[in-house]
């Protein structure tokens, strides 16, 4: 998985977390799954950024790939 995917998920992730919360204190339906969703994106997309950022000899390198 590219760099740029993986932040792009993160961002993602952070948006369905956001709008989980937000159904969740408006006791909407569907906010649990929304917040396990969008955190399972996210823990996802951290583990495949520490794998690449340990296998990178350069930030500059990383931010290219």
């Amino acid at each position: 998985m590219r760099t740029r995917t993986a932040f792009s998920l993160l961002l993602i992730g952070t948006a369905i977390v956001t709008g989980g919360s937000l159904f969740k204190v408006l006791h909407w339906p569907s906010a649990n799954i929304q917040l396990l969703l969008g955190a399972m994106l996210q823990v996802a997309a951290l583990l495949v950024l520490a794998y690449r950022s340990m296998r990178s000899t350069h930030l500059k390198d990383l931010l290219t790939q």
